[in-house]
């Protein structure tokens, strides 16, 4: 498995925002190894903001080895695409 750092390596030359598979293009051209093209592409189908944001969704090594874990991180990164005005709120069972 690739780690955090080749993977920065990879795809220091990209340009951003990035996708996927422009992050793929631009391993395959810098000479990426082939644990560092197959952790981009287990890369979920968006566009990138920077290099930041493609190590906080690529799978590394330096990843959590525990279920509960990463959870918690998955849970974390990820997005619901709803405005926060837009969400239900659940009900606060200390008021009952």
């Amino acid at each position: 498995m690739a780690t955090t750092d080749e993977v920065l390596h990879a795809v220091r030359d990209a340009t951003y925002p990035a996708g996927k598979d422009d992050l793929l293009a631009t391993a395959q051209a810098a000479g990426a190894s082939e644990d560092v093209l197959k952790a981009l592409r287990a890369l979920p189908v968006e566009d990138y903001a920077n290099a930041q944001e493609v190590t906080r969704s690529v799978p590394t090594e330096e990843a959590p080895t525990d279920a509960h874990t990463a959870a918690q991180q998955a849970r974390g990164q990820a997005t619901s695409r709803i405005a926060a005005g837009e969400r239900e709120v659940p009900p606060d069972p200390t008021d009952y």
